[in-house]
């Protein structure tokens, strides 16, 4: 188990030859490219996932490539595939002061620039534009807030308080009275 290593980077995809090089596929691209020599981990899950030492990682616009010590042959890196690759977040240009850990962000308070209560973040969904929180309502709709810098306006990490600003219509996006009946 590597607790370590927090940030997905991508799916091993297709062997790329017979030398163990793999395709990485689903790519987040880091801020930084990982680096010969330095370690990912490798598993179905951050919780499951084990520390392999990182042989070559080259990266253009069309593809990602790795390949990892010891994994010589098509048979080992194909008994890896469709396993997520995660990395320290330090080795792929990640400064903590940047980012939340989940725990921090699920149960906090969400609330509106004059303090209205809009609801509590019951989720984090991690995708590869940007994170998303979920947010259920008193009223138990489900809010999906985009984390990018027009809707997020604090973090108070100890008061586990979230002050946002919602785009137009992004309230109504649980909501059904907007939609036309299909008959």
């Amino acid at each position: 188990m590597s607790s370590l290593h927090t940030e997905y980077i991508g799916v091993l995809g297709r062997p790329h030859g017979i030398d163990g090089t793999c395709v990485l596929t689903d790519v987040v691209s880091p801020a930084k490219p990982i680096v010969a020599g330095g370690t990912v981990a490798i598993g179905f899950s951050r919780d499951f996932a084990k520390p392999y030492t990182v042989q070559e990682f080259k990266q253009n616009d069309t593809r990602t490539l790795i390949k990892f010590l010891g994994i010589d042959s098509l048979e080992l890196i194909t008994s890896l595939a469709d396993n997520a690759v995660y990395a320290r977040p330090e080795d792929i240009g990640i400064v903590s002061a940047d980012r939340y850990r989940i725990g921090d962000i699920e149960g906090s308070t969400v609330v509106d620039e004059a303090g209205n209560s809009i609801g509590i973040i019951t989720d984090v969904w991690l995708l590869p534009a940007n994170d998303v929180w979920v947010v259920t309502t008193a009223e138990q709709a489900t809010l999906p807030l985009p984390v990018i810098d027009d809707v997020v306006k604090n973090v108070d990490i100890e008061k586990r308080l979230v002050t946002v600003r919602l785009l137009d219509g992004l309230d109504k996006v649980d909501k059904h009275e907007d939609l036309e009946s299909d008959a």
